[in-house]
């Protein structure tokens, strides 16, 4: 008997392998026989009506989960479903693009194939319904598919400027999917001036581009801060000085009352202070949200109703409170270690540490303490806008009205700044601006091993800090068992504190 065909299909069996997710993601070798055909794990699927493995959505999260699964259960049938039309893209190289630096071949995250090589079957529909009592689900055709373990991995969905006038003028876009940049990429000759609406990295490194591929680019922010989750003042007015040296003009506090047309065909904007910008290209660039559209007009469990992030709770193994359904990427809501809020987090980076840990669990691997560290641990983002790198790790807004056991300290050097937040020592924010930053990783990794760096405060708020050198003069290049389970043990802290009025409970 199979693991996955285990009909307790609950804790895994004896024999369950182990996640290494410390290892080098690659997809695994497999024997071809019978499983490289075209369309054969796909209608093989769609013939039984079931899959030991259902995936619902083909983005990295999704396709990085099928991959990691047929590592850990190669005698499963493993399906994706999926409306999109293409196979899995790295959607951060959709800027570069969209202003025409990489063609279409340079976006793919895997090589071709890759699923009918690991016999992976692609259905290429949408889900309409999905019975968690039955464990199935109806596609758009009328056909039902069963699953054994189901993962929710739809990605998420942009934020438009509807229902402001105009904003279904041709001109105006909403940069999100690759079709957006192609349509992009097919615009840029004959635009000369653009509009970009947004206040978050996204907007930010959108107006850069299209300058840089000589477009007039106003930029309208409509808060004080660019980032304001993530920057504060100081380090917000070095970006903006920045897009500013680029040609960018940026608006701060200046609001969007609606889109400027021509018999249908965008020619500007008006501000709320009633002042036009000329512009042929309105980009809007203004967040996105978990995509739960499988949920809309479905009768799902309340259990898996979406939280005040958008997404779905989901305990240490990406498992909802659903049995047998996981989520994972912009749908998995876990608690913030630092602010011990749920949150999603919609970077490609997270839904494929998150894809990894996905999979394991799908297939029944055992998943050592401190496996989701990585993947739903501290918080970090790092971009480059022209000349200046953003560093932002956990949460280094925190201070002390938030919590007086908060300590902020600051360093402005020139052309760097540096922010760190500690609690009682040890480091839970750090924020960095300036020509060379350390790792991200390196940042998260001392987040997340709840390290105290007062004696090396004055290092981290350097310009030459090195995290390897702490690392390797505390001895901790490799994480020791007790290391792993107290990563392992802080999540789960905050898991049990954000849910004490309702906890984690499991529903059949």
């Amino acid at each position: 008997m199979g693991l996955l065909r285990d009909p307790r299909f609950g804790r895994p069996m004896a024999s369950a392998p182990v996640f290494d997710y410390q290892s080098t993601f690659k997809a695994p070798a497999m024997d071809r026989t019978g499983r490289s055909a075209d369309g054969w794990a796909r209608d093989a699927t769609l013939r039984r009506g079931r899959a030991d493995i259902v995936i619902v959505g083909n983005g990295i999260a999704g396709c990085t989960a099928a991959i990691e699964a047929r590592r850990y259960a190669p005698d499963a049938t493993i399906t994706i479903v999926t409306e999109q039309s293409h196979p899995t893209i790295n959607t951060p190289a959709l800027k570069q693009f969209g202003a025409g630096h990489l063609e279409l071949g340079q976006l793919l995250a895997q090589p071709p194939g890759v699923e009918r090589r690991l016999g992976v079957g692609v259905v290429h529909q949408r889900v309409v319904a999905l019975d968690a009592s039955a464990h199935e689900l109806r596609l758009a055709s009328g056909q039902r598919l069963a699953y054994s373990r189901l993962l929710l991995a739809t990605g998420s969905r942009p934020v438009n400027l509807s229902p402001l006038p105009g904003a279904d003028f041709d001109g105006v876009i909403t940069l999100h999917t690759l079709g957006d940049y192609l349509d992009l990429r097919r615009r840029l000759p004959t635009t000369t001036q653009a509009i970009v609406v947004g206040g978050g990295y996204h907007a930010a490194e959108t107006a850069l581009l299209l300058r840089q591929a000589g477009v007039a680019v106003t930029w309208l922010i409509r808060g004080r801060c660019v980032a304001s989750t993530h920057l504060d003042v100081a380090a917000s007015d070095q970006l903006i000085q920045e897009s500013q040296r680029q040609g960018v003009e940026a608006r701060l506090e200046t609001e969007l009352a609606g889109v400027v047309g021509r018999v249908g065909v965008a020619v500007g904007a008006l501000t709320t202070e009633d002042e036009f910008i000329p512009g042929q290209l309105i980009v809007a660039a203004i967040g996105v949200r978990p995509n739960t559209d499988l949920a809309s007009g479905v009768a799902l469990p309340h259990a898996l109703a979406p939280t005040q992030s958008g997404g779905f709770r989901v305990d240490r193994r990406l498992q909802t409170h659903i049995a047998r359904i996981y989520a994972a990427g912009a749908l998995a809501a876990a608690p913030n270690p630092q602010t011990r809020a749920w949150e999603t987090r919609s970077q490609w980076y997270f839904a494929f540490k998150q894809g990894r840990l996905a999979g394991a669990a799908l297939a029944g691997a055992t998943i050592p303490e401190g496996a989701e560290v990585g993947a739903m641990g501290a918080f970090w983002h790092a971009t480059r806008l022209g000349s200046l790198r953003v560093l932002t790790a956990g949460a280094p807004l925190l201070g002390g009205r938030h919590d007086t056991t908060h300590e902020v300290l600051t360093n402005r050097s020139g052309a760097s700044y540096r922010r760190l937040t500690l609690r009682e020592g040890r480091l839970v924010g750090y924020l960095a601006t300036g020509v060379d930053l350390p790792s991200g990783l390196a940042i998260k990794r001392i987040i997340d091993e709840e390290m105290n760096v007062r004696d090396i405060a004055d290092q981290l708020l350097g310009d030459d800090f090195d995290p390897q050198t702490v690392f390797t003069t505390r001895r901790i290049i490799s994480l020791s068992a007790n290391d792993r389970r107290r990563s392992g043990e802080q999540w789960r802290r905050s898991a049990q504190a954000s849910a004490a009025s309702g906890g984690l409970r499991r529903i059949s």
